[in-house]
C-alpha cells in the first residue's frame, strides 16, 4: 500500500535528516551554478522551495563541533569507488546511502541517531577510504570543529525538484545497477541511524585514535567490554579471540551477552561484524556472513534472554573456572 504523505510531513522528514546549523544555509544559482552563502534561518519555506525545484537547499552539516550526518562527495562518475566505500560500511556494521549529485559524481550518506563529535564520524569514514584506496576524497563536514565566527562549508541536500525527473540529487539502488530507487520518500523514511556509541566501537575495535584529539573515545573494544560494561570472562574470550566452531550459536550468545549489558544494537553489531574476522571456522567452513549476524544479533535483542547458556558447546571451552556462572552451571547440570 502506498503511503500518503503530506508536503509538510515531506518537509519534516527531510528537516530531519538534512539538519546541522539553521541560522545560514548554502544555495546556488540555477542558471549559472554559482554558489553562494543565504545568512538566514532554514525554515520550512527554504526546505519547500527547494523540494518544489525552485531555489537549492545546501546543509551546513557542522554544528560546532557536532553533525548529524555526514557526506562523502566522490566527483567522478566512476561507480566503483562508491560501491566499494558502501560495501566496506556494511561490513563495519552501519548503512551508506548513494545519491546521484547534481551535475557529476556521486555523494555518499551516512546518517546518526543524534548529533555526534564529528571528529568521530570524519575518523570513521576517512580510514574506510583509506582502506578503499581513496583517501585524497572529500568529506562533508570539513572540520572536527568550528572556530568562533567560522560556518564551515555546506552541501547540496538531494532531492531538488528540478532535477529528481533527470535522475539527479536522487538516491540510487546499489544492488540494481544505481538506477534510482522508485520511492524516495520511502527511502527517506526508513533511514536507518548510526549511534555515537557504534562509532565508538568502530574506532576503539580497530585502534584508529591516531591522537585526533586529546580525550579519547571511550573503551568499548572487544577485548575491554567486560571491564567497561561487565561481560562474563566467557563472552570477553569468545570476542577476543574469535571461534573455530558453532559460530551462529556464538554470536547468538555474544549478542546476549552484550544485550543484558546495555549495549544498543547497532554497536553490538559493529562489534560482531569485527569479531567475525577473527574466526577461524574448520572443517573447510566459511566465516558468518554479515546477514547471519545480522539475523543472530536481532533475535538476542528481541527478548531479554538471561541464560548465558555456559552448557553448550559453543561457550563451554571460553568459561573461566572461577567464574560464578560457571560454577552456577556444573550445579545445575
Amino acid at each position: 500500500m502506498k503511503t500518503k504523505r503530506t508536503t509538510q510531513g515531506k518537509i519534516a522528514l527531510f528537516k530531519a535528516l538534512f539538519t546541522g546549523r539553521c541560522d545560514v544555509y548554502g544555495t546556488y544559482d540555477i542558471k549559472t551554478g554559482n554558489a553562494r552563502q543565504e545568512k538566514a534561518t532554514v525554515t520550512d519555506t527554504v526546505i519547500h522551495n527547494h523540494l518544489g525545484g525552485r531555489k537549492p537547499y545546501g546543509v551546513y552539516l557542522l554544528d560546532e563541533d557536532k553533525t548529524k550526518a555526514i557526506a562523502v562527495d566522490f566527483d567522478s562518475d566512476d561507480a566503483n569507488p562508491v560501491l566499494e566505500f558502501v560495501k566496506t560500511a556494511q561490513h563495519y556494521g552501519f548503512a551508506a546511502y548513494i545519491e546521484r549529485s547534481k551535475s557529476k559524481g556521486y555523494h555518499v550518506w551516512v546518517f546518526f541517531d543524534c548529533p555526534v563529535l564529528a571528529w568521530k564520524a570524519r575518523l570513521v569514514v576517512s580510514e574506510i577510504l583509506d582502506e578503499i584506496g581513496q583517501p585524497n576524497t572529500e568529506i562533508f563536514p570539513k572540520q572536527d570543529a568550528l572556530q568562533e565566527g567560522q560556518y564551515g562549508n555546506f552541501i547540496n541536500a538531494p532531492l531538488f525538484g528540478l532535477l529528481v525527473p533527470q535522475g539527479r540529487t536522487v538516491f540510487l539502488n546499489p544492488d540494481n545497477g544505481l538506477k534510482p530507487l522508485p520511492n524516495q520518500w520511502d527511502v527517506i523514511e526508513n533511514i536507518v541511524r548510526v549511534s555515537e556509541q557504534a562509532l565508538d566501537m568502530i574506532i576503539e575495535v580497530n585502534d584508529w585514535t591516531k591522537d585526533r584529539v586529546a580525550t579519547p573515545a571511550p573503551d568499548t573494544s572487544p577485548d575491554s567490554l567486560s571491564r567497561t560494561f561487565g561481560l562474563p570472562p566467557c563472552a570477553k574470550r569468545m570476542l577476543e579471540e574469535g571461534v573455530k566452531e558453532y559460530q551462529r550459536v556464538a554470536c547468538f550468545r555474544l549478542a546476549v551477552a552484550v544485550h543484558k549489558a546495555g549495549v544498543p544494537l547497532d554497536a553490538a553489531m559493529a562489534a560482531l561484524n569485527v569479531w567475525a574476522l577473527k574466526n577461524q571456522p574448520v572443517n573447510g567452513k566459511s566465516i558468518i556472513t554479515r546477514r547471519e549476524i545480522m539475523d543472530q544479533a536481532a533475535d538476542a535483542y528481541r527478548r531479554p534472554y538471561r541464560s548465558c547458556g555456559c552448557n553448550h558447546p559453543a561457550v563451554r571451552p571460553y568459561c573461566d573456572p572461577a567464574c560464578p556462572l560457571n560454577k552456577k552451571a556444573d550445579r545445575t547440570a
